[in-house]
Parts: C-alpha cells; sequence; structure tokens
C-alpha cells in the first residue's frame, strides 16, 4: 500500500478523526513515530480546512506505541488569529493517550531574511548504495515504503562518527506535503547505530519539526529525493538526541527536526 493508503482518515466531526496504524510502518518495537506524526499531520490539515495555511512546527509526545488496530485522533484549536492557528492533538487507542501533539499552522509572511545554513554535500543518488547494502541487509517494514540511497560511508558497529546522510523518496511520485517531511524526520536508522558500542533500541520520548519553505512553492518533479542528515552529539543518564535537515537536491532547505530518545 501507499503512504497516501497508509494514513487514510476517516472524519467524525466536532475534531476527531478514526484511523488504522498500519504495520506496513512498523519499527523494532512498533509503529514509526514519523509515520504516527504523520498522521496527526492529515488530521491537523484536515480539521483546519484552509489551503493558505500551512504547518510550519510540530512537536510530539509518545507516551505508548499504539497497536496495529483503529485509533483516534482529536483535534482542538487553541487558537485561530489572522494568519497563525494553534492546535492541539491527541491520539487514542482502546481508551488510552498514545500520542500527545502541539502544532502551529500558518500562511506565509514578509519578514526579515537570513541563511547561514549549508547543503551538506553528497554523491548524486545513483552514485550511493542501497541502505540494505550499507548496514548489513537492514530491512524494517517501514524501510520498505521507501526508496532509500546512503550517501555515507558508514555501518552498523563501525565506530565512525554518528552524522549520516541520505538521499531518499517515496517509492510511488506524490505530492511533498507537510505530512510527507514529517514522516521523514525519523524514516532512517538513527546515526548513534554506527558507534562501535551503542543502544539497539531507540524509542522515542518526542519529535520536533520545523518546515522551513512553503511546500506549495517548492519543484518537485516525478523521480525527484530528499537529501536527508541526520547526527548524535551527545548521550547521556540514558537520552540521546537526533538532530535532523531536509534538502530539496538542488540545495533549499525543507525543515529540521529534533527528536529525545531512550538509548536502551
Amino acid at each position: 500500500m501507499s503512504f497516501d493508503d497508509d494514513t487514510i482518515l476517516r472524519a467524525k466531526g466536532e475534531g476527531r478523526f478514526d484511523c488504522d496504524i498500519s504495520e506496513n510502518h512498523f519499527v523494532v518495537a512498533g509503529p514509526n513515530g514519523g509515520y504516527l506524526a504523520a498522521l496527526l499531520t492529515r488530521a491537523g490539515n484536515d480539521h483546519l480546512s484552509d489551503p493558505s495555511r500551512q504547518l510550519r512546527s510540530l512537536t510530539v509526545h509518545y507516551l505508548r506505541p499504539p497497536k496495529v488496530e483503529p485509533a483516534t485522533i482529536e483535534v482542538t484549536t487553541e487558537k485561530h488569529g489572522r494568519s497563525v492557528s494553534y492546535l492541539r492533538m491527541k491520539m487514542i487507542q482502546n481508551g488510552k493517550l498514545a500520542l500527545l501533539a502541539t502544532g502551529v499552522w500558518a500562511t506565509e509572511r514578509d519578514g526579515f531574511t537570513f541563511d547561514a545554513w549549508s547543503c551538506p554535500d553528497a554523491k548524486s543518488p545513483e552514485a550511493c548504495s542501497s541502505m540494505a547494502s550499507v548496514f548489513g541487509g537492514l530491512s524494517l517494514p517501514i524501510h520498505k515504503q521507501w526508496d532509500i540511497r546512503s550517501a555515507t560511508e558508514a555501518s552498523f558497529g563501525s565506530g565512525g562518527v554518528p552524522d549520516l546522510t541520505w538521499w531518499i523518496r517515496p517509492p510511488i511520485h506524490r505530492t511533498l506535503d507537510a505530512a510527507m517531511i514529517v514522516a521523514i524526520t525519523d524514516a532512517l536508522p538513527p546515526p548513534i547505530f554506527v558507534t562501535e558500542v551503542g543502544p539497539m533500541g531507540i524509542p522515542t520520548i518526542d519529535l520536533t519539526v520545523h518546515i522551513r519553505t512553503d511546500l506549495v512553492k517548492v519543484t518537485w518533479e516525478p523521480g525527484a529525493w530528499v537529501l536527508a542528515r541526520f547526527a548524535t552529539r551527545h548521550a547521556s543518564c540514558g537520552f540521546l538526541e537526533e538532530d535532523g535537515e531536509l534538502w530539496t537536491a538542488d540545495g533549499l532547505l525543507l525543515a529540521h527536526s529534533r527528536q529525545l530518545a531512550l538509548g536502551v
């Protein structure tokens, strides 16, 4: 099934949406956090029903992993201003809160601009190896939902620097929207896996995504790739962070992300 099939929502009125949690996006211990965040993103979009307001910021807290069965998403508008809307979202399954999130949707605004962020250097996708060949045949259900190339010469347990760059795209071309951007920010192997001695379980505590461009203005032709870089710089007290950045192939910053995860 496609990404769109796996993120279908059924509107139930008054900010309520039903969805089915798909096993296609599972990792080791449950559904992938980016996939779940994409479901919340779609619910926020549908609740607002205002194409002029794009997701700009999303923070998701993961209380418990949902199971492969129906869940309900509840969306509340906390504030709806002239150009910015603030939403709160909950995912509930079997009467228990699984995810809690807040999001900001806003129109494009005129204002100060500044850019000191550089797109990472990377070989073309055609010159890069598949993820499975670099990481010893790793194949989780979620990785079958994306076309992935490794732009970093690294492998699990190699003792390398936990800073990885990838090319990624959906296998079936689709619109470059906020839901897909949010999903990509957590769709790739944690960079901490390349360290010589590192945790093998990295359950996400929270994920924040900031979308930094108007996606409707981005040139996104069939076959286009997203360049993704993720790095971990510190692990202590049983927690680690992962910082991410997403770019178009021609060097436009699409989004950046940060998540806090357990290192177990």
